[in-house]
């Protein structure tokens, strides 16, 4: 051993120095500085012996002291890895659960948009199935009025029948999710609306031309000439006598026995005071014999309205309405046109 306390050994301080390194040349403990304590030290071996004192069995290891601190570094540092790995993989899974949620909220949003649209949709759909059902209905005076227009007159004004409708391929597609569902649902509704607007179009035409159509009679009163051949009451010969005669008590009212707009209303030779009325579609009346007129040329007038009174102005036996209808240019039996509700008198 070293007696550190002889004389023969010197001991130096530095300031920075925080080991000793011995010297056995110059017999002096040197201070050294810790960074190159510490690498020597890690280059230094070590032995483990163990014995075992019943056997007598030694057991020796060697150790590198920089190998085993890299061991325990590695052993300990490993859980750390792989702790902040583990993390990092679930704050991404919970980063992309996130970002699938905010998607699917957004996507929820979208849908509840499109379910309320079609829920609008619908009930507008609905509302005009209803208002055409209501439309649909005609009255039946009229209805068997309109039934007696002429073939081609009915079809020019109303469609020949209903036309085919093609196929739409929408009704065949295949869903494959809620948004194609949505979408379809949409298109059909849209297909709906497009071919209800046409089924409108067609009722609309349908109730305007029976408007149009003469359905009732001009005047209160008893039938005295009928459509046809007849004799003259003035001459005796065998004449076409193109109109209804209907007579009344003078100064009754005329009826105007559908829409339309009054074309003439003046003195027209042996029909004496006239009325002519244009109802469109190809579609006449006239009113003959009125003592006086109730409108003037160009007026709009509905069925029933009063255009004028009974007389006896031209060429007329008593007091009574000269009735005709023309169609296309050509006078038709008014009496086709009439209900006989009210009992009439022939002569």
């Amino acid at each position: 051993m070293f007696d550190l306390n002889s004389p023969r050994f010197s001991i130096r301080s530095d300031c920075g120095s925080v080991g000793w390194f011995f010297s056995s040349r110059r017999r002096t403990i040197r201070p050294v500085s810790l960074k190159i304590l510490r690498r020597t030290m890690l280059r230094n071996r070590y032995s483990v012996v163990i014995a075992d004192r019943s056997s007598g069995v030694v057991r020796r290891f060697t150790v590198n002291l920089r190998s085993a601190v890299g061991l325990v570094v590695v052993l300990l540092g490993t859980p750390i890895v792989l702790g902040l790995g583990f993390r990092w993989t679930a704050s991404t899974e919970i980063d992309r659960l996130r970002m699938g949620v905010a998607a699917l909220e957004v996507e929820n949003a979208s849908y509840r948009t499109a379910s309320k649209q079609l829920a609008a949709g619908i009930a507008s759909l609905q509302t005009v199935v209803t208002d055409l059902d209501d439309r649909a209905v005609l009255d039946p005076v009229s209805l068997e009025a309109m039934n007696q227009l002429p073939p081609a007159l009915k079809a020019r004004a109303i469609g020949g029948g209903a036309e085919a409708v093609a196929p739409n391929p929408l009704y065949t597609v295949a869903l494959t999710s809620p948004r194609s569902t949505f979408t379809l649902l949409g298109d059909l509704l849209a297909d709906l609306g497009s071919r209800l607007q046409g089924i409108r179009y067609g009722v609309e035409r349908r109730r305007a031309l029976a408007a149009a159509t003469p359905a009732i009679w001009p005047t209160r009163g008893w039938l005295t000439g009928v459509y046809g051949y007849r004799q003259d009451p003035f001459t005796g010969v065998r004449t076409f006598h193109r109109a209804l005669d209907v007579s009344a008590n003078r100064g009754g009212p005329v009826f105007a026995t559908a829409a339309g707009r009054v074309e003439s209303a003046r003195r027209s030779g042996n029909l004496g005071n006239l009325v002519v009325i244009e109802h469109g579609y190809g579609l006449q009346t006239r009113y003959g014999h009125l003592s006086r007129f109730a409108v003037r040329a160009g007026q709009r007038v509905e069925r029933g309205d009063v255009i004028g009174y009974v007389g006896a102005t031209g060429r007329a036996t008593g007091a009574h309405v000269h009735y005709e209808i023309w169609a296309d240019g050509r006078p038709i039996n008014p009496y086709r046109f009439l209900s006989p509700s009210e009992p009439l008198a022939t002569n």
